[in-house]
């Protein structure tokens, strides 16, 4: 009788570690994860069945990738495709497979029910960049920004933004500033950020290079602005490759307006600051030997002799210097104050 007893709980615990083993790999499949999202009755519930479905992306028996599920997603019944919650992730699916055509809509109605969500905004925003709409694109990720989004695939959209911004649009077109330009001011005004400030400041130098002139008035505007973006560069942390070859290009720009107004431009401030980076900190010669001379240039145009002559012995220790000897034979032979 015991050992019949103890056969029966044996099958019994077999039929039961059976039964248990057939529910955990029914929760693999892809039809039970559906019926979950289906039964699911709040928003939080929604949310974790479709949690649970995306981490399935790449996986065998499920969905090939983004797409695949965005578009599986578009064939749920009873209504619950159209749910903020699930139009939400088929937004980000299709965003994801590059898709932001057709991301867009989807993403603008899951807003309207949540309008403070920034994540969702910040894939809407880079769906609008996909679909070439970039000004749109850099307004709706300024608006991510303020509802609080941030991190790398921030950081990334808006650098893309400005980059196919430019490529779409040529600079040499604008009436004032290129567009990108106004699209990362955007950008700038919620999140100032050293690096995105170097790169319109770059774009922007290269581009009056190409195709304007000094004396004209819009290319005083893109020297100007340039100028700004540059000096906000080096506020950054972290060193920015070219930033000291990025702010003397910037003060080179703005030559012809800062004679033009006697002085009352960035200039001196941008070559000070070249100086500053271009500096030896064993105390060698500084590296950026024609910064010193510019910069000696512009003490002296400000009356500060005492300084400009000290630059000036400072370049031509460095190496011969025409420029330089021509500055300080220039020069008062009784030096006042520096002030």
């Amino acid at each position: 009788m015991k050992r019949a007893l103890v056969t029966l709980l044996a099958v019994a615990l077999l039929v039961g570690g059976l039964s248990l083993g057939a529910q955990a790999k029914e929760k693999d499949t892809l039809p039970v994860l559906r019926r979950k999202l289906l039964e699911a009755q709040d928003a939080e519930a929604i949310d974790k069945a479709l949690h649970a479905l995306a981490l399935k992306i790449g996986q065998p028996a499920f969905f090939a990738d983004h797409g695949a599920f965005a578009d599986w997603l578009g064939t749920v019944p009873d209504g619950r495709a159209d749910h903020t919650l699930v139009r939400r992730h088929r937004g980000w699916a299709l965003v994801r497979a590059k898709r932001g055509d057709e991301a867009i809509p989807h993403l603008e109605l899951a807003l309207k029910d949540n309008p403070s969500d920034g994540l969702t905004r910040a894939w809407l925003a880079d769906g609008l960049r996909q679909g070439k709409r970039f000004m749109e694109a850099a307004e709706m990720l300024a608006a991510a920004v303020r509802c609080g989004a941030k991190g790398t695939y921030v950081d990334d959209t808006i650098v893309s933004i400005i980059f196919k911004f430019r490529a779409e649009k040529i600079s040499g077109h604008a009436d004032d500033l290129p567009e990108y330009v106004l699209a990362a001011h955007h950008y700038l005004r919620v999140k100032p950020d050293p690096k995105i400030d170097h790169m319109v400041a770059r774009a922007l130098l290269d581009d009056f290079k190409v195709f304007e002139q000094p004396d004209r008035t819009r290319g005083k505007s893109w020297a100007l602005t340039a100028s700004l973006h540059a000096l906000a560069a080096t506020k950054a942390t972290e060193p920015l490759a070219g930033l000291g070859q990025l702010v003397y290009d910037a003060a080179k720009a703005l030559e012809y307006l800062d004679t033009e107004t006697g002085g009352n431009t960035l200039r001196f401030d941008l070559l000070a600051a070249a100086y500053k980076i271009g500096a030896d900190r064993t105390g060698g010669p500084n590296r950026s030997p024609d910064v010193v001379v510019w910069l000696a240039e512009g003490a002296a145009k400000e009356g500060r002799f005492e300084l400009a002559h000290r630059l000036v012995q400072e370049r031509l220790e460095i190496s011969d210097s025409p420029r330089a000897r021509r500055l300080l034979a220039k020069l008062p032979p009784d030096l006042g104050s520096d002030g």
